[in-house]
């Protein structure tokens, strides 16, 4: 089995993979990391994109979370490019993987399976049409609960009494497709967005590990998300920060 990974080079990515990578390094042959924190925006337009939405406050425990902790605990995290340096894995870093340079990579690659783990791109059909067996994601949520951006943050926000991890197929749109595994992760009292989304992803990634070592050639069983009006999340608003402060919830 080919594998390659694509991931935003952070800690959460890191717990996802980690788990592929001690128990089957040789099935990775490729690790794509986005240079982009939101797609096709650089860092100073997403900067001010998530400024204008969000609010100042998100914006620095967003910084504080994702580059603070990184350099204040540096060498205790494991990131994507931590673990394919480890293990002598090609990393492919690009704004667009949608770009041909980036459809080129993959091809050279020639992988089964493509897994988005954190990514910050959207994984276009040319993309998803390269690996033999399929284009699959990891999301860290229990879809088609809290589809598409910070699942921790509105679990907490709304809250939630238990989240999760889902496998899903990659299709058309975001976390739309056939579930492959998923868990459930209950939220604990006085949990932060850091802490649930940390064991969410640990989880998310041990799951994922576990269905890559039983899968049995032949289809893949996936199962489609259920009908209904479900709500795909976007950044949180100015409004939403404001209420999740004054429930006494945390980042």
């Amino acid at each position: 089995m080919k594998v390659a990974f694509l991931a935003v080079d952070d800690e959460l990515a890191g717990l996802m993979q980690a788990p592929v990578y001690e128990h089957h390094p040789e099935w990775v042959v490729g690790s794509v990391i986005s240079t982009t924190a939101l797609y096709k925006k650089n860092a100073l337009e997403a900067a001010l994109f998530v400024m204008r939405r969000s609010g100042f406050l998100y914006l620095a425990e967003m910084a504080r979370m994702k580059i603070g902790r990184r350099f204040l605990e540096k060498g205790k995290k494991v990131y994507p490019t931590t673990l394919a340096r480890k293990y002598s894995v090609e990393e492919y870093h690009t704004d667009d993987i949608n770009s041909d340079t980036g459809l080129a990579r993959l091809r050279s690659w020639a992988p089964d399976l493509l897994i988005s783990t954190n990514f910050s791109q959207y994984v276009g059909k040319h993309a998803r049409e390269i690996p033999t067996i399929g284009a699959w994601n990891l999301h860290k949520s229990f879809l088609p609960h809290y589809r598409g951006m910070a699942p921790s943050f509105y679990a907490l926000l709304e809250g939630a009494p238990w989240t999760g991890a889902t496998l899903h197929v990659l299709a058309k749109g975001f976390d739309t497709g056939d579930v492959l595994k998923q868990v459930k992760v209950p939220i604990q009292r006085g949990d932060t967005v850091y802490e649930l989304n940390r064991r969410t992803a640990d989880i998310g990634g041990r799951m994922l590990a576990e269905f890559l070592q039983n899968l049995n050639p032949g289809p893949i069983e996936a199962v489609p998300q259920p009908a209904g009006n479900w709500r795909n999340y976007s950044h949180p608003t100015r409004a939403d920060i404001r209420r999740f402060r004054q429930r006494g919830l945390r980042f």
